[in-house]
């Protein structure tokens, strides 16, 4: 498939547009390389976009993590690239109020990779236009045989069945009989049930219907599962479940077509994974000393061993660290090891093509993380290599006190990340700097590094309250096109502050910062006590796991400022 065999389609049947989405029957979900149509179609290789193609044109549309890596991966003879301003399809529907206007269109879509909800949404705000099913709809699912296992009590604290219990209670509530799981990171924390489907996340990649009394129907290929039925066995069996409900949010419209009386209800579980429970709570802090320990040790050894070693030598001995570590199953998401200009691409990835080498002068990068049974981690660190400039200490220290500044907020229950937002981009703004991508999201434990229903950021969805024992990064940036980029990413679990009925943030994260970064004339003395008490905890986590070499390091590294 090729985007001009695309517009030689539409040509033929006098069609006006076709909607490609990078998904398959998982709603915004996670994808192999080879399911992924818009990497095949443009080359690009970030994690999200949405590609609209008409007779003469193609339209790839990114958000801003993601700009500078397609313009660099898209062909601009081929493709004309659309920053979003909030969602994509949102950004999608502007669009094609443009160039339709007031006239009509049919632009085809795949039934399976575009949710009810899109699809409603954009039946409201294009009335004029008709979307057809593309013919024969596949749902784009590989055909490699996937490994499942149980994510054992000791790890989940809480059984099937008492996860069961839950969801009962809210479908006798709403009077619902039979309810369809569509998310597979939902149904993996219900089944207790993780898969290697995908090489960084674990989830179990199926649906699950719910009856009343409590039995569930699992439906899956590709996998190992044997009570899985075939995903093909779906269309009967829905079309003959009365009572039925499912969120139409991560449900395919074709779904909708199987069973036309479905009712659209939230998904309770969505919520509920991401409370986490006691045990996940501990697995969590219990995790990230080791990756803490993991990421110590590697920043020991890039001091005395940086020259001569490229980005992917960085990402690769990083990796072997952490492999060490006990608990560990896998990267959560491919190492962004980005030095001096690469940097400044958001969600860079170091390929051989484009692979440099460090050399004193510049900034390193390293946004990193680890699927262990117990937790999962997520860490950004921006190292110096050599003597930093002013410029590069004076940007960094602003990117800690926006970090600093969020990470210390107390703030009332009920308050929403879009609410949160702005406290990590003051420092910034008030010196003219700004970054274009959120500056946090949820965490699943053993699952989805990117986890819902919340997040930290300035778009109008993010306004899901934060709630007592969720997961989230902070992480805010500065990125200067073809010198450098810098980001701080730490996770955090959200508590009680003190004895208040306000909520506020603990650190899970245990590295140091870069104190070669930080100038000290810049942060108000609460930030240089954050800092020092940070460092302090840091020591005091890790101190025991390190050789004396690495200990004596990390002692400088984390001593007073």
């Amino acid at each position: 498939m090729s985007i001009k065999s695309i517009q030689e389609h539409l040509q033929k049947n006098n069609l006006h547009g076709q909607i490609i989405t990078m998904s398959n029957l998982f709603i915004a979900q996670d994808i192999r390389d080879d399911e992924n149509k818009i990497k095949e179609l443009t080359n690009f290789t970030g994690s999200t976009a949405l590609l609209f193609v008409t007779q003469k044109n193609a339209y790839l549309f990114v958000d801003g993590r993601y700009i500078l890596q397609a313009k660099k991966e898209t062909n601009p003879k081929l493709i004309e690239l659309i920053l979003q301003d909030d969602e994509a399809f949102c950004s999608l529907s502007k669009t094609l109020k443009k160039l339709y206007k007031n006239s009509s269109a049919t632009i085809l879509y795949n039934p399976w990779e575009i949710s009810e909800q899109t699809k409603l949404f954009l039946q409201k705000e294009l009335p004029n236009i008709n979307f057809s099913s593309v013919p024969n709809p596949s749902y784009n699912l590989t055909q490699t045989i996937a490994k499942t296992f149980t994510h054992q009590k000791k790890f989940t604290g809480l059984s099937t069945n008492e996860k069961l219990t839950f969801v009962l209670n809210y479908m006798k509530q709403q009077k619902i009989d039979n309810y369809l799981i569509t998310s597979p990171a939902n149904a993996s924390w219900l089944l207790n049930m993780r898969s290697n489907a995908l090489k960084h996340s674990p989830v179990f990649r199926a649906y699950v219907l719910i009856n009343k009394t409590g039995t569930c129907k699992v439906f899956a290929n590709s996998t190992n599962y044997t009570k899985a039925l075939p995903l093909e066995a779906l269309e009967d069996t829905l079309k003959n479940t009365p009572k039925l409900a499912t969120d139409y949010r991560t449900t395919p419209s074709i779904i909708i077509d199987f069973a036309p009386s479905i009712q659209n209800y939230k998904d309770p579980i969505e919520n509920l994974k991401s409370i986490k429970n006691p045990t996940e709570l501990k697995g969590f802090e219990q995790a990230h000393i080791r990756d803490g320990v993991a990421v110590t040790k590697f920043l020991y050894w890039l001091s005395k061993n940086y020259s001569q070693k490229t980005e992917l030598d960085i990402a690769q001995k990083l990796t072997s660290l952490r492999q060490e570590e006990k608990n560990y199953y896998s990267d959560s998401f491919n190492t962004i090891s980005a030095f001096g200009a690469n940097g400044a691409i958001v969600h860079y990835a170091p390929t051989p093509k484009n692979n440099l080498t460090l050399k004193k002068g510049s900034l390193l990068l390293l946004d990193s993380g680890a699927q262990y049974y117990d937790g999962t981690t997520d860490i950004t660190r921006t190292i110096s290599i050599g003597k930093p400039t002013e410029d590069m200490k004076q940007n960094y220290t602003l990117v800690l006190k926006s970090h600093i500044s969020l990470a210390t907020a107390v703030f009332p229950e009920g308050t929403s990340g879009e609410k949160l937002d702005i406290l990590a981009r003051n420092s910034l703004l008030q010196h003219n700097l700004n970054y274009a991508h959120g500056t946090g999201h949820g965490v699943g434990h053993f699952s989805n590094v990117h986890e819902g229903p919340f997040r930290i950021s300035i778009n109008s969805n993010s306004n899901i309250p934060l709630q007592k024992g969720m997961v989230t990064s902070i992480e805010p940036g500065y990125y200067k096109e073809n010198h450098y980029g810098i980001r701080i990413e730490n996770l955090y679990q959200i508590i009680k502050y003190q004895k208040t009925p306000y909520l506020t943030f603990k650190a899970l994260t245990l590295v140091p910062f870069d104190k070669n970064l930080i100038l000290k004339d810049l942060l108000t003395n609460e930030e240089i006590d954050y800092i020092n008490t940070y460092h302090q905890q840091v020591f005091n986590n890790l101190k025991k796991y390190l050789s004396r070499l690495e200990l004596d390091w990390l002692k400088d590294k984390t001593s007073p400022i």
